[in-house]
């Protein structure tokens, strides 16, 4: 497959905006290289003073809603992208999920003395998995 280099984070700044514009009680309606705003008429609460200021800001954040209203085409490309990436990733995790316990448990029957952490010290604090010594150490035994 192909290398797909897609980062959702650059959107990031631009869903923002769109989202400050809704809960000010806007519409962000895209209109190609330019960005129509309205009052949204189903909007609950609407405050003309916020939505003015909301306006402001997102005249100056124009480039960054624009990254994502300008082409329809190239937004769908993104989110395709993008899912096709998560779809890989999680196809690595999930294989390597196996290996690594696989391996770790191999590890431990091979060398039977090494009771300690894999990583020395202890498993790092975002870990998708821990080895046994920590996984035993949290489990209280």
């Amino acid at each position: 497959m192909e290398d797909i280099k897609v980062d959702l984070r650059d959107l990031e700044k631009g869903l923002e905006c769109i989202a400050m514009a809704q809960k000010s009680g806007l519409l962000i309606m895209p209109q190609g290289q330019e960005i129509g705003i309205k009052r949204d008429p189903e909007a609950e609460q609407y405050d003309q003073d916020d939505a003015s200021l909301t306006v402001e800001i997102l005249k100056r954040r124009r480039k960054d809603i624009l990254s994502i209203t300008e082409d329809p085409e190239r937004l769908r490309q993104t989110l395709s992208k993008a899912q096709e990436r998560m779809v890989e990733a999680n196809r690595w995790l999930m294989t390597h999920l196996d290996l690594w316990d696989r391996l770790e448990r191999t590890y431990r029957t091979l060398f039977p003395d090494a009771e300690g952490c894999v990583m020395g010290d202890k498993c790092l604090e975002d870990a998708v998995v821990c080895c046994k010594a920590c996984e035993r150490g949290k489990n209280g035994g």
